[in-house]
């Protein structure tokens, strides 16, 4: 990985443990729901502290077609390119 993605990853995992109350090592592989134990309140919230760290508006269409953290990290890029 390159040292912009490790960084993006370490800010995603930061706003999740505001979210979770827990330290967490986030693997680019990991199904954010599955994997994670996040329910759907929880994922809201996560979205929610997500656009706060970035400064992004994530639609909701886009967070369907998220599943692992890379998914998230691959939108996030993609919302932050294009504000």
């Amino acid at each position: 990985m390159s040292e912009a993605k490790d960084q993006l990853i370490a800010d995603i995992s930061e706003a999740l443990e505001t979210v979770i109350n827990r330290k967490v090592e986030l693997r680019t592989d990991m199904n954010i729901v599955n994997d994670l134990g996040l329910d759907s309140i929880a994922v809201m919230n996560f979205c929610m502290a997500l656009e706060d760290k970035f400064d992004i508006s994530i639609p909701l269409h886009d967070m369907a077609s998220v599943v692992t953290v890379d998914d998230l990290a691959k939108t996030i890029e993609t919302l932050r390119s294009n504000a």
